[in-house]
């Protein structure tokens, strides 16, 4: 299996040990609990509440390294950081970059999750 763009396989297989399973486990799980924390980093920018949103993006940032979706994991950081300066308009544009490269993700974690992880 070829490592996508959105994705380092072959630096989240080396993260659990290269455990296949496990890592299927946690993509599992990304695919089911990222929304959430996405949606929830949205609710703060809309609420203009930077503790909020720092908090949502801090969240969501710790569940990418665990994928290792490098892009997302500098979108989710520059808008933790936003959020903890209370920049909320430059922080709408950031957060349609988590969505947009959240989306790649999920699609690149289904493909590997249909393929087994398979080399």
């Amino acid at each position: 299996m070829e490592t996508s763009a959105a994705i380092d396989l072959s630096e989240a297989l080396s993260r659990v040990d290269g455990d296949r399973d496990l890592f299927l486990t946690l993509a599992g799980i990304f695919l089911k609990e990222s929304p959430k924390e996405a949606a929830a980093a949205r609710a703060a920018l809309q609420r203009q509440d930077g503790a909020g949103l720092a908090a949502a993006a801090h969240k969501l940032k710790g569940s990418v390294l665990e994928i290792c979706a490098p892009r997302l994991f500098e979108c989710t950081k520059r808008l933790e950081d936003l959020g903890q300066r209370g920049e909320f308009s430059e922080a709408s544009p950031v957060c349609e970059d988590v969505e947009v490269c959240l989306a790649e993700v999920h699609d690149a974690l289904r493909k590997l999750i249909a393929e087994g992880c398979s080399s």
